[in-house]
């Protein structure tokens, strides 16, 4: 769909044009003076040269990126590695001091073994973690690249780079504006700021507009900004701020001044960590005294030092799961892959279970719950009310009457067929489709977009229309008179005048109301009735134009053409809210969460869109970034919890909003697409940023990131966030009770002088190795159908919690009983009890494997479980119980292992052993249930609180 050179033209002009303008002389050269520009023809180079050597160049600094090596460095200050690289400077310590023969491998594997597990989790971490916190980047691509500026006499083009403060700029539809300016020069021109102010209507620029500095940034008609663009007509404006100094600018230094943070998921792992560290010292510490103290007290051999502190190593390196971080790491990326797959790119790996702890989602509305496309929702002719179906600017929709009959386009009402005609013409936007995507967009200003789109679903296309007139002379719309008009000469030979403008202006230069038998004179009782549909109309936050026709010859001036016309209608639109937005909100509601509008829209609009998706309740209320700079902090906090809309707000507003949900204790989701969301996305705990239509600026200073611009892409981000951190609880309480097991063996083999403790590696091998495969399983086990029908955990809630210790217990004694219990009838010799920790090693290797299967539920039965078979579970089982036999079969691997061959009559015990653990933990589960069912409770069937 093109438009006909017939009716367009040139409309627009070269920039050089710009002298033909109406120059405002009286006022020009004191604006330019007070403005300190030379004069109209531009600054002099050698003015520029130390203009620019004063302010700049006009682009953002370049943040000082953190060095590699610091980054790598930070991988190794988690408390569990830490006290890994204590083990592995002990274990090679002993290695180096041990008397003996034996080889370099088996000598140094423990501390090869320990650093091998540092030195990858570290790279992993490191590789995860390199692109984070590129959002001033972003903001450098942001801004024009070139300008078109008169300096000397001479308009030329410029890096935008070069611009310096008092440059005469000038500025056509297309354009983006490279600096902050002030208009002295306008003619019809308009900017379209939503990325900035979160208006989703282009705003009229007036370089007669006379402002205040307290004048709201989205109310100052003579002013355009870096980063919007320019959607019609032409201006001239000087530049007045540069770089950091523009209003782009200032929203990065507000955006380098917020502090990384850490999520609730990385603080509950610091606190985890540091509890394990302690634990682990503690424990390695009562061992190693014991060691010291029990020949004192019963009597007995003593034994050397160096073996003791052997074996509190071995303790510490029993106690500390190791492939926690990995496993988390992996965990969330993988979390991270199925989600981009849905369409929600994650940029920070703890943010993916963050989201799933969300209380609040504070919501931008232009382009986020709305798609930032006018679309026309209702048209008016006098004694017909139309309702109009379809979305943004796809023309694929149509006009019913209020009796529900679809409009016949081969025989429109005539009052219709003129109104049709006249937004076709009366518009300079152009409507097309994108190459790439096939998707519908418009050329220009999106109201007139809106227009085009009625027209095409009323069945008149508007090339066909402008096909079959030419334009004569158009009056172009500006802010005091309201209305735009063109004069066309029709297929008959009629000059036609069509204006659309503000009812307000318009109705009053009606005299004639264009009826289904043709125009009839204008009474007050159907001013009357005109003024009461507006009126309806705008109460539903729709936007109203008056449509009006007249017959007038091209020699009318622009007083008289405007005025004895014909009243065709009214067409009320508005920006829509997105398709699916309401199904999300109510199944965050359901879920617990509460989600707010924060806009910079007005009030009346936002509180509508909140009512039609279903945001607003009972006891809510809405407030305008006025009202909210008159509320002191405790004021805010008193009744931030009944506030959902939040109108007229700027991003210092967003911020102190954010703030004060975060204060009441919320965790904080803040999604939005413009520059001005920005602050507040990297403030949340979590930001979420659109894809598409966002900025690079919101895109980078979020976490998250709708590649497909779905506001309900965020119900499955959330329902991902909550899975992923039950599986991290459930891996948790496998790894922890699986070296539980491996601590009671340990602790108790040396209140056993003659019997041979287990080796650092040998507990490392089974903490990495065999429990590693299923413990990533568990990490990606299958979210619960009704996870979504749970209230949000609370933030403060730590990893594990007191009975959850009990069961870590309980499973550890069940599993380091079973290894016991094979030294306790082991004959008495060197080589019986080597034997023994042999097979030991391999009962304490394999009851993991089986226990995983009953980590999937900490309350249903494995048989109640579904899938009742998790494919990745079994794959992981199998691969972790294959890789252990390699360590006892293998001869080459046995000296190093101090493995034996094993017989058959020895399998069949070590099996039977290990799965005690199985029988065990069901007969604790089904405990459990009668615990609750006995006090009429029904417990989350997936909080991990295990036994």
């Amino acid at each position: 769909m093109s438009e006909s050179p017939q009716i367009t033209g040139d409309q627009h002009g070269e920039a050089a044009k710009l002298a033909e303008l109406p120059v405002f002389a009286e006022r020009l050269e004191q604006l330019l003076d007070r403005l300190d520009a030379a004069s109209p023809d531009g600054l002099t180079d050698a003015e520029v040269a130390r203009r620019l050597a004063t302010f700049g160049p006009n682009e953002l600094p370049e943040p000082e990126p953190d060095p590699a090596w610091r980054r790598l460095l930070s991988q190794f200050t988690d408390p569990i590695v830490l006290t890994l690289l204590g083990a592995a400077a002990i274990a090679l310590y002993v290695g180096v001091t041990e008397p003996g023969d034996r080889s370099f491998l088996s000598r140094f594997a423990d501390a090869l073994a320990i650093l091998l597990v540092v030195l990858l989790n570290a790279f992993i971490g490191f590789y995860q973690e390199r692109r984070a916190g590129a959002a001033l980047d972003a903001l450098r691509k942001l801004a024009a690249p070139t300008a078109r500026v008169r300096r000397e006499g001479t308009l030329k083009q410029v890096a935008a780079a070069q611009l310096v403060p008092g440059d005469l700029v000038e500025l056509e539809a297309g354009d983006a504006v490279p600096a902050d300016a002030r208009l002295v020069q306008t003619f019809d021109l308009a900017s379209e700021e939503s990325a900035l102010t979160g208006e989703s209507v282009p705003r009229g620029k007036d370089a007669l507009a006379e402002l205040s500095a307290e004048t709201p940034l989205a109310e100052r008609d003579n002013m355009v900004f870096t980063g919007t663009m320019v959607i019609r007509g032409k201006g001239r404006a000087v530049v007045i701020h540069t770089g950091v100094r523009t209003e782009l600018g200032r929203v990065g230094e507000m955006i380098a001044g917020i502090a990384d943070q850490k999520t609730p998921l990385e603080e509950r792992l610091d606190a985890f960590g540091k509890i394990i560290l302690w634990v682990c010292l503690g424990l390695s510490l009562a061992l190693m005294l014991w060691g010291f103290a029990r020949p004192a007290l019963f009597g007995g051999e003593s034994r050397t030092w160096h073996l003791l502190l052997l074996e509190a190593v071995a303790l510490a390196v029993a106690a500390i799961p190791e492939g926690l971080p990995a496993i988390t790491t992996i965990t969330l990326a993988l979390g991270m892959q199925r989600m981009a797959k849905r369409g929600a790119i994650v940029r920070r790996l703890p943010a993916v279970e963050t989201l799933g702890a969300a209380t609040v989602i504070c919501s931008d509305k232009t382009g986020t719950l709305t798609q930032n496309e006018m679309t026309v929702r209702a048209v008016y002719t006098v004694g017909h009310q139309y309702t109009v179906t379809g979305q943004g600017y796809d023309p694929t929709g149509q006009l019913t009457d209020e009796r529900g009959r679809a409009a016949d386009s081969g025989e429109l009402p005539e009052a219709l067929e003129q109104l049709l005609a006249t937004i076709s013409l009366c518009n300079n936007a152009k409507l097309e489709r994108d190459p790439k995507t096939a998707a519908w967009r418009v050329l220009g200003d999106p109201t007139e977009g809106a227009l085009l789109t009625l027209a095409e679903k009323g069945g008149r296309p508007p090339d066909t229309v402008r096909a079959s007139s030419r334009l004569i002379t158009e009056v172009p719309f500006d802010s005091n008179r309201k209305r735009m008009t063109i004069i066309a000469r029709d297929h008959r030979g009629r000059e036609l005048a069509h204006t659309k403008g503000s009812i307000d202006t318009l109705l009053p230069l009606c005299d004639y109301v264009c009826g289904d038998d043709g125009a009839v004179p204008m009474t007050d009782a159907l001013r009357e009735a005109i003024i009461l549909e507006a009126q309806r109309l705008s109460r539903q936050a729709l936007r109203v134009l008056a449509i009006c026709h007249r017959e007038a010859p091209s020699s009318l001036d622009s007083d008289t053409v405007e005025r004895e016309l014909t009243f065709l209608g009214l067409v009320a639109m508005m920006d829509p809210p997105r398709e699916g937005v309401a199904e999300a909100i109510a199944t965050c509601t359901k879920a617990g969460i509460r989600a707010v509008m924060i806009t910079g829209d007005d009030k009346l609009t936002a509180c509508a869109i909140a009512h039609e998706i279903g945001m607003w309740t009972d006891g809510d209320e809405a407030i305008t970034g006025g009202e909210l700079d008159k509320l002191s902090e405790p004021e805010l906090d008193l009744c931030i919890g009944r506030l959902r809309v939040f109108a007229r707000s700027t991003p210092e507003q967003k911020l102190r909003i954010v703030r004060a949900f975060k204060r009441a204790g919320h965790v904080v989701a803040m999604t939005g697409d413009g520059v001005n969301d920005a602050p507040a996305l990297r403030e949340a705990n979590i930001g979420v940023a659109m894809g598409k239509m966002g900025t690079d600026v919101a895109r980078q200073a979020a976490d998250l990131v709708l590649a497909d611009d779905n506001f309900a892409t965020i119900v499955d981000a959330i329902r991902e966030g909550r899975a992923i951190y039950r599986n991290i609880q459930k891996f948790i309480f496998f790894l922890l009770s699986a070296n539980m097991g491996l601590v009671v063996a340990v602790f108790a083999v040396s209140f056993f002088p003659s019997w041979p403790a287990l080796t650092p590696l040998m507990v490392l091998w089974i903490n990495l190795v065999t429990n590693g495969l299923p413990a990533l399983a568990l990490g990606i086990d299958p979210p619960d159908r009704a996870l979504m029908d749970e209230p949000p955990r609370d933030p403060t809630e730590m990893l594990m919690v007191f009975r959850d210790y009990i069961g870590i217990l309980f499973v550890g004694l069940v599993i380091g009983g079973a290894a016991l219990s094979i030294y306790a009838f082991a004959p008495a010799t060197e080589e019986g009890l080597s034997r023994a920790r042999a097979l030991a090693f391999s009962v304490l290797a394999l009851s993991p494997l089986i226990h995983a299967f009953g980590c999937r539920s900490p309350i249903r039965s494995v048989a109640q479980t579904r899938p009742l078979l998790s494919r990745p579970l079994l794959l992981a089982v199998g691969a972790s119980a294959a890789i252990h036999l390699v360590a006892v079969l293998v001869p080459g691997l046995q000296p190093v292992f101090r493995t034996y061959p094993v017989s058959a009559l020895e399998w069949m015990l070590v099996l039977g052993l290990a799965a005690l653990v199985f029988p065990a933990v069901e007969l604790a589960k089904f405990g459990n249930r009668r615990w609750f069912q006995k006090r009429g409770m029904a417990p989350r069937s997936l909080m991990p609180r295990a036994l």
